[in-house]
């Protein structure tokens, strides 16, 4: 969990805050941002601290972290996605969690959810300001949620691979 809360916190808080100061959100938004973002980053710090301390619900606790990451990626790419494009991108974040610690095909999975939410959620969007998106458009949203399985399935192998490595290297 450490490499992830070094590289993927930052990296989603920073495109976040970017999007809110860039984009200028209507005020609801702005503060659901806010929130969501604060208390995703209270309990994912409070993961990392705790998870094994519960050693017997280390797997569990995993899990529920990757859904987790789900919830609040779907969130707030939902809340800012109108203002701000690249907000697609949190939801690469719980395969690449789901990668590091379950199976390939649990990581794929969770990849096809998270593909599938992110055309969802361009739909619910198109639908919510009456405006239908083109074909090029959703060309593009299929292309971004192709690459979030596979991203993940790409990290699972990466980690399997250092783990094949370091055995050997025993």
């Amino acid at each position: 969990m450490n490499l992830l809360n070094l590289y993927f916190t930052p990296f989603a808080t920073s495109l976040v805050l970017v999007a809110i100061y860039f984009s200028e959100p209507d005020t609801l938004t702005k503060y659901w941002s806010f929130g969501i973002l604060g208390l995703s980053l209270v309990v994912n710090h409070w993961f990392s601290k705790n998870t094994y301390r519960f050693i017997g619900w280390a797997q569990q606790l995993k899990l529920v972290q990757v859904w987790l990451t789900f919830l609040w990626s779907a969130a707030l790419s939902y809340l800012l996605m109108p203002y701000w494009a690249p907000m697609w991108l949190l939801l690469t974040m719980p395969p690449v969690t789901a990668a590091m610690y379950q199976s390939k095909l649990k990581t794929l999975a969770t990849g096809l959810i998270c593909g599938a939410s992110l055309l969802g959620l361009y739909y619910l969007r198109q639908r919510s300001v009456g405006l239908p998106l083109g074909e090029q458009f959703w060309a593009m949203a299929f292309v971004q949620a192709a690459f979030i399985p596979v991203l993940g399935v790409f990290v699972h192998a990466l980690a399997e691979t250092a783990l094949r490595m370091r055995d050997i290297g025993r």
